[in-house]
């Protein structure tokens, strides 16, 4: 009885085997062309002379698939560029950790002795506006009327005094704003709060987020000034 050694075993390579073909993807834009092109090319050699095939449509077929890979590449490549300049942004905003931002807000936390920045967004000019803060309980600490101010960001700040001038204690108070315009109507401005920046962020979508030192995560665009 013949032996067979472990060495028998082992797979050898034979050149005149034939080569694996490489799997293709029949719904890729790039292989559906190369068949209708083969189908194209089959079909105009088998015509009938006497009635040739109308070739119009398989070319608008076939414009119309080039198209359709070409809008595919296109969104590629705003896709790429797009997480360029997301990537770009996060970095340029890095730089501004350790700064204060001016986001809206009508809440305000007050460290018992910083001064806290606050504006309001006028979207006319104003005969006066009156800051109104209150306490977690609702109850009204401060008030504080500011003059004639011009459309646009009237900034203004809150010293974490009540209405008397006596020191206020720690903690989180709100803030509310009322306006009287030029005609004498009355509106609401957008009430905004200053904040150290302590972190750069994403979201989920891979936005960048702006973590404030009083909790907030706001994005690029809420903030309308840095202050120094």
């Amino acid at each position: 009885m013949p032996t067979i050694s472990n060495v028998d075993l082992i797979k050898k390579y034979d050149p005149l085997a034939a080569k694996t073909a490489a799997t293709n993807d029949p719904t890729s834009t790039k292989d559906m062309t190369q068949n209708f092109l083969k189908m194209l090319t089959a079909q105009l050699q088998n015509q009938d002379p006497m009635n040739p095939t109308d070739t119009a449509s398989m070319t608008t077929q076939l414009a119309q698939l080039n198209m359709v890979d070409g809008i595919n590449q296109m969104k590629s490549t705003m896709t790429s560029l797009l997480t360029q300049i997301q990537s770009s942004d996060f970095m340029s905003y890095a730089t501004s950790v350790g700064k204060n931002a001016m986001a809206p807000a009508k809440t305000m936390t007050f460290d018992g002795q910083t001064p806290i920045n606050l504006g309001a967004q006028l979207s006319s000019d104003v005969l006066s506006i009156l800051a109104t803060i209150t306490d977690a309980q609702g109850n009204v600490v401060a008030k504080e009327t500011l003059g004639a101010k011009s459309a646009g960001m009237a900034d203004f700040s809150w010293d974490g005094t009540d209405s008397d001038g006596n020191p206020l204690a720690a903690g989180v108070y709100n803030i509310s704003l009322s306006a009287v315009g030029v005609e004498g109507e009355i509106f609401t401005p957008t009430s905004y709060v200053a904040s150290m920046v302590a972190a750069i962020g994403k979201d989920t979508n891979k936005n960048t987020l702006l973590t404030l030192a009083d909790g907030r995560a706001v994005v690029p665009s809420d903030i309308a000034q840095w202050i120094a």
